[in-house]
């Protein structure tokens, strides 16, 4: 079998969310797998992999020096998963070392954006396997997993009112470097709150006892978390940001709500609403499973850049021998040369005249 480097991020390992895309890899590759966390990010994190020779690398969510990546290791191919809500600005100049990559989106509008700057980009559409379904759920009882501050109680009393809910389900198990508000007294008898559960299907038990399903992030990569309270026929209201609105139509299959300014959502067809989700969600798995091995195809193809869009070079303006106009540079005189060097870039020399 083909080798394959893995390197995905750390805090996956928790929540199991890139199981699927290893297991897709794994009929093709012995993989490799590499933990990165890039909050703590350093180039000589690579060290231990030096010397070490693979056919493809898939980078699932970070964005590593592809440069720094080089010094260490050897490969042939290289395919980036990025997720829209993690996605680097594409201002950014890392996003020179990924031009020579593939860009595999599970986010539409992402791959859009790709393509308009001229990347390699390929689209797919993400759908978990629907789940046994035990009941519809009582319509006055909410979950939400809780992984960001200001998706909270708060939104769900400006959208549905806690006043008319008998239970909310908190599951307080907030995303990395993300802290979380206390809950405010007077709603405190309504509240239930959990952390990590032992197994997967406890939490999908207290997801089922609840029709309401809130979706826990302003933007998503894929959105596995509210795509499976769809797949157990949940009602989600979420967002109207990608990727969530890239899967919910707004009063047919779930409620899309203003993320700034969050106002009363009327829930008469919740069941309707239910029966329409879980539907949409077996319909798109099926799609998926049908066509998830390009995936394996577009690791390896030839990259297709577009050489007429080229967004790094059209930002890199320089009005003066010692300015440039972004502010990840360091002018470096000498006699002879102006040097500028930028983050993850080869210097550039600029000869003077006189």
């Amino acid at each position: 079998m083909k080798k394959l480097l893995y390197i995905g991020h750390s805090f996956h390992n928790k929540t199991k969310s890139s199981q699927f895309i290893q297991e897709l890899l794994a009929e093709k590759y012995e993989i490799e797998k590499f933990d990165f966390n890039p909050y703590i990010y350093k180039p000589a994190i690579f060290e231990q992999l030096k010397g070490k020779a693979f056919d493809d690398v898939v980078l699932w969510q970070v964005m590593p020096s592809i440069f720094d990546l080089k010094k260490y290791i050897s490969f042939k191919n290289i395919a980036f998963f990025p997720m829209y809500d993690g996605v680097a600005d594409f201002n950014s100049p890392i996003w020179s070392e990924y031009r020579d990559c593939n860009i595999i989106n599970f986010s539409h509008t992402l791959h859009k954006k790709c393509k308009e700057y001229g990347l390699s980009s390929y689209y797919i559409q993400y759908f978990p396997k629907p789940k046994n379904i035990l009941n519809q759920g009582d319509k006055n009882k909410v979950f939400l997993w809780q992984r960001e501050e200001n998706i909270s109680i708060e939104t769900i009393d400006k959208t549905i009112g806690i006043n008319n809910l008998d239970k909310v389900y908190l599951h307080r198990v907030p995303d990395p470097e993300c802290n979380l508000k206390d809950i405010p007294e007077k709603w405190q008898d309504k509240v239930q709150i959990s952390e990590w559960f032992d197994s997967k299907s406890d939490m999908d038990n207290y997801m089922q006892d609840c029709a309401i399903y809130y979706a826990p992030r302003k933007l998503e990569g894929i959105g596995m978390s509210f795509l499976e309270a769809m797949a157990l026929g949940r009602c989600v209201i979420a967002p109207d940001n990608p990727t969530m609105n890239e899967y919910i139509s707004n009063g047919q299959n779930g409620y899309l709500y203003d993320y700034k300014n969050p106002v009363h959502i009327d829930l008469e067809n919740i069941y309707e609403i239910q029966k329409n989700a879980y539907e949409f969600i077996a319909k798109g798995y099926e799609k998926f499973e049908a066509n998830k091995r390009e995936i394996l195809k577009w690791i390896e193809i030839p990259v297709e850049i577009n050489s007429d869009k080229n967004l790094m070079d059209s930002k890199l303006i320089i009005k003066k021998p010692k300015y440039i106009s972004i502010n990840f540079a360091k002018i470096v005189n000498t006699k002879k040369y102006t040097t500028i060097k930028l983050f993850n870039f080869i210097p550039l020399k600029i000869k003077r005249n006189g």
